[in-house]
């Protein structure tokens, strides 16, 4: 079937800004990138498409920093702001890996560091367009309660979550190959932690040893994550209680000193599957799937222990993506970079990965059947390696004055399945920021930018980009001691 079209008159826009760098999405790429580019000299404009910074963290409650064992940086500053409000821990416990907080603050912070920087905020605002001459990126076509306006901008930073100023563009774009599941998350009052915990402990061999706390480190612990329960979802999933497609566990989470005192956490089970998060029919889909699903799972959650009184507070404000589209770069990394040890020259983040290395393998299953056999990380081997991000992911190939970060640069399927939480977006956003205002004050593109000078600036700025300073050692003795298969590498 022919799809009906309308040819949009021509008219004249105003031109709202012009200015040195335009960061497009105030998410875990973006506002690190705005915060950098404004502290390192540069005009910069950041504009969101909702009422609020932070991106997917306060957005989709994904209240947890995840795989923070290189922690440095805007995300170290980050955590100590938040735990001088009360809203995460005050020291970083690597042997818990993650960084839980509290979703309202971290807005509130980001938004202090923003201002605090210099960066100039339009809130509500959506690219709908590009603005382009030849290979060269001028600006993009916004739309707010102002109107259809355009921006122009010696560097553009997309840090939309999905490509979308680079889709506008037309660049070319990696296949979706088996997308990983969407997921709606929901935040619980009336959590008795402390019996949640003494169940746990008393049944170990039903919790994951890998994902968040495991069960011989509940003791005292200013963080708590526990995935598990598979055999109370084997029960379910038979007798067919379990509305939908689950896996085989559930995740209660981000549980801040202050909230285990509340009774507070965040319960993820629901995951959405076969849907586009670039196509707006697909996405109100699963916006809708995810929400009527989670509150048909209520009642089955009160029969988890310390969950027996725990009623919901609130659905996240929109549902969590974890694929959508990945720009073609002048480097795509591999999952064979990641595991043969590839080092680039032009690394602008260290990550750790701890996980199997097998083809295929990938923690949130496209089918949903996460955590089943085959799949339960207690059954295979775990490698540690330390893997680095090329700057040249985020360049586009085929166009200039552009950079692309967060989730949707240039990784290979498998690759993204292993970096794309918020501590590398972060990291890669930094990177950008640092770039784009390296680039202004220069006089160059940022394909042209000194990745010597860019490097030099991010570990200024206190990002580590030195491997032997990576924590490995204590990762594996860490993993070891949860009774984890570890290869030694």
């Amino acid at each position: 079937m022919t799809q009906e079209t309308f040819i949009e008159p021509a008219r004249a826009i105003p031109v709202a800004r012009r200015t040195q760098v335009l960061v497009v999405g105030a998410g875990a790429g973006g506002y690190p990138a705005a915060i950098r580019a404004a502290r390192h000299g540069a005009e910069v404009l950041l504009i969101e498409r909702n009422a609020v910074v932070g991106g997917t963290g306060p957005m989709s409650f994904v209240t947890e920093f995840l795989s923070c064992e290189n922690i440095g940086g805007i995300l170290r500053e980050v955590q100590q702001r938040l735990a001088a409000h009360g809203a995460a821990p005050e020291t970083f416990l690597p042997e818990y890996f993650n960084l839980a907080y509290d979703p309202e603050m971290l807005k509130l912070v980001v938004l202090d560091m923003l201002v605090e920087s210099g960066v100039e905020l339009l809130l509500n605002t959506s690219v709908v367009d590009v603005i382009r001459e030849g290979d060269a990126l001028k600006g993009v076509i916004i739309e707010n309660k102002s109107g259809r306006q355009a921006i122009f901008a010696d560097v553009v930073i997309d840090a939309s979550g999905d490509a979308d100023v680079a889709a506008r563009a037309g660049l070319p774009m990696h296949p979706r190959e088996a997308p990983q599941p969407m997921m709606m998350l929901c935040r619980m009052g009336g959590v008795d932690w402390r019996r949640m915990e003494a169940h746990a402990r008393d049944n170990p061999d039903d919790f994951s040893k890998l994902w968040g706390t495991p069960a011989n480190r509940l003791d005292g612990a200013q963080y708590v994550h526990l995935t598990g329960w598979k055999s109370l979802v084997a029960q379910g999933k038979a007798e067919g209680s379990l509305p939908g497609t689950f896996g085989h566990h559930i995740s209660i989470f981000g549980a801040t000193p202050a909230n285990l005192e509340r009774g507070i956490g965040y319960l993820y089970a629901v995951q959405v599957l076969d849907r586009d998060p670039t196509d707006a029919a697909d996405l109100t889909g699963a916006e809708i799937e995810g929400r009527r699903r989670a509150r048909d799972f209520l009642p089955f959650v009160k029969r988890i222990p310390g969950m027996e009184d725990a009623y919901l507070i609130d659905m996240a404000p929109q549902i969590g993506v974890r694929d959508s589209r990945r720009i073609v770069g002048d480097y795509t990394l591999t999952r064979d970079d990641i595991f043969d040890g590839a080092v680039f020259d032009d690394e602008i983040a260290l990550k750790v990965y701890r996980g199997p290395n097998l083809k295929g393998w990938v923690r949130h299953k496209p089918d949903g059947s996460e955590g089943g056999k085959g799949h339960d990380l207690t059954e295979m081997p775990i490698s540690i390696v330390v893997l680095g991000l090329p700057y040249r992911c985020m360049l586009p190939v085929g166009m200039e004055n552009l950079i692309v970060t967060g989730k949707t640069v240039s990784f290979d399927n498998e690759a993204h399945q292993r970096v794309r939480l918020m501590p590398e977006c972060m990291a890669m956003g930094e990177a950008a920021g640092t770039a784009a205002a390296l680039a202004v004050r220069d006089g160059v593109t940022p394909r042209q930018v000194d990745i010597a000078a860019v490097r030099a600036m991010l570990v200024e700025g206190g990002t580590n980009l030195d491997r032997s300073k990576v924590r490995v050692a204590q990762v594996r003795e860490t993993l070891a001691s949860r009774g984890l298969n570890v290869l030694v590498s």
